[in-house]
């Protein structure tokens, strides 16, 4: 009889820690916060383009770049285990490796080939190093100025415009690149 009740018990214990508490969380959480519990998909014309919080690989002229990432923005690799690299994180390399030093002059000459009018002095910190997560959506305003002339060559706007652009998207003094491209693109309609 003893045996029976401690199973009854668990049973209940286990429905209401593992069960109940999860639906009365996710209801919470999709009444209260309801953007940020569904990961906070930013939507252009009823289609994904992506996370508020997660950073994407921009390449071309047309737009403005983001942090360079030490996993290449890799968030979710379906290869076999043994093939596949972190899903994503920072560079684990000390400032005294060689490849470390050899990805930031990299990245360097990267930002300088791409935005010709630039001097290294220039160069924001955060646009030659990768962040600790792998994938950060941010840049500093800084970061965003000086690829201003390349936007505005590219897309052929005005550079007041771009400026201007780029002051309206400021948030706690940080720019959100995917969002910034999005008013980018807003421009061209």
């Amino acid at each position: 009889m003893e045996l029976i009740k401690k199973s009854i018990y668990t049973t209940i214990s286990l429905f209401i820690i593992a069960v109940l508490y999860t639906i009365i969380i996710n209801v919470f959480a999709q009444t209260f916060f309801k953007d940020s519990a569904n990961g906070s998909i930013i939507y252009k014309n009823n289609q994904a383009v992506g996370s508020k919080y997660i950073g994407q690989l921009f390449t071309s002229d047309k737009y403005f770049h983001g942090r360079p990432s030490a996993y290449n923005y890799n968030t979710y690799d379906s290869k076999e285990e043994a093939e596949t690299l972190p899903a994503s994180g920072g560079t684990n390399l000390a400032l005294s490796n060689p490849v470390y030093n050899e990805n930031i002059k990299n990245n360097i000459d990267l930002l300088l080939k791409k935005n010709p009018n630039l001097e290294t002095k220039e160069i924001p910190i955060e646009m030659i190093t990768s962040s600790g997560s792998g994938v950060d959506p941010n840049i500093s305003i800084q970061g965003a100025m000086i690829q201003v002339e390349r936007i505005s060559k590219a897309n052929n706007i005005p550079k007041e415009k771009v400026i201007e652009l780029v002051k309206n998207n400021i948030e706690n003094d940080m720019i959100n690149v995917l969002e910034l491209n999005i008013a980018l693109e807003e421009l061209f309609k």
